[in-house]
C-alpha cells in the first residue's frame, strides 16, 4: 500500500510540476508578445519621421544637384 501511495504523491507532485512549467511558459509567451509590440510600435514611430525628414533633406538638396559635366567646368 506504501509503494503505491507513494506512486500517486510523485504522479501529482510531477502534474503539479508540469503545470506550473506551462503557466510560466504562457506567462513568457505573453511577455515576450508584448515587449515585441511595443518594440514594433516604436520602430514604425521612428521610421515615418525619419522617412518625412529624408524626404525633406532630398528635397532641399534637388536645387543643388548638379551634372557631372557642370561639375567638371565648375573645378577648371
Amino acid at each position: 500500500m506504501s509503494a503505491a501511495q507513494d506512486i500517486a504523491r510523485e504522479e501529482r507532485s510531477a502534474a503539479r510540476l508540469e503545470a506550473e512549467r506551462l503557466k510560466a511558459e504562457a506567462r513568457s509567451a505573453r511577455t515576450y508578445a508584448r515587449e515585441d509590440e511595443r518594440a514594433a510600435a516604436k520602430f514604425e514611430r521612428g521610421q515615418s519621421k525619419r522617412t518625412a525628414a529624408r524626404t525633406k533633406t532630398l528635397a532641399k538638396e534637388k536645387t543643388k544637384l548638379v551634372s557631372y559635366a557642370e561639375l567638371l567646368r565648375m573645378r577648371k
